[in-house]
């Protein structure tokens, strides 16, 4: 028996050089859709999605009121984009994060799989991830950063033209360098 020894870093992961990442605000991403997440209650709390839902408009609110019912964990959603860039919010439930033990790592990366998931069954070619579940009550930055890039290679598909990483400031966007570069990333 022989033994073959190859390299096969990039042909495991091949779509790599799709995901990009950026400073800034998740609003003025000039994307087909952006995402956030809404714990199952569907208060829009922390600053990400205060942000969103002010640049996006009171219709947003309605719509979500209309047509969301009895959210679980784990669902996602596609909302129009109403007055953003992005035509498009795509939204994950998360449990109420009340306790430290509340937050598993499994929510956050199957959430995060099955937005990507939902994006490429509508056909989406570009989407715009912030650091989300990250704030002052919800994961570790770079234990977000982790799970987040863990389900965002996990669906990565060659229809996808960007998966955008928008980080509001250096040090989130050096958390997620960090864990994009141990999977063999290298920034363009």
């Amino acid at each position: 028996m022989d033994i073959v020894i190859s390299n096969s870093g990039q042909a495991r992961k091949p779509f790599l050089n799709k995901i990009r990442l950026v400073q800034g605000d998740i609003v003025d991403q000039d994307v087909d859709g952006i995402v956030t997440v809404l714990p199952k209650n569907l208060e829009h709390i922390g600053s990400l999605n205060t942000a969103i839902f002010a640049a996006a408009g009171h219709k947003l609110d309605e719509f979500i009121l209309e047509h969301i019912y009895k959210p679980k964990p784990g669902d996602v959603y596609a909302l129009p984009g109403f007055n953003l860039k992005a035509p498009h919010v795509l939204v994950g439930i998360l449990p109420y994060f009340r306790t430290d033990f509340d937050k598993t790592d499994h929510h956050l990366t199957h959430c995060t799989r099955r937005i990507m998931d939902l994006a490429r069954r509508m056909a989406l070619r570009k989407i715009a991830f912030p650091p989300i579940a990250s704030g002052k009550k919800g994961y570790p930055r770079a234990k977000a950063a982790r799970l987040i890039v863990q389900g965002i290679v996990d669906r990565m598909d060659p229809m996808f033209d960007e998966i955008r990483i928008v980080c509001p400031d250096s040090k989130t966007l050096m958390d997620f360098q960090h864990k994009l570069s141990t999977i063999g990333w290298q920034e363009d």
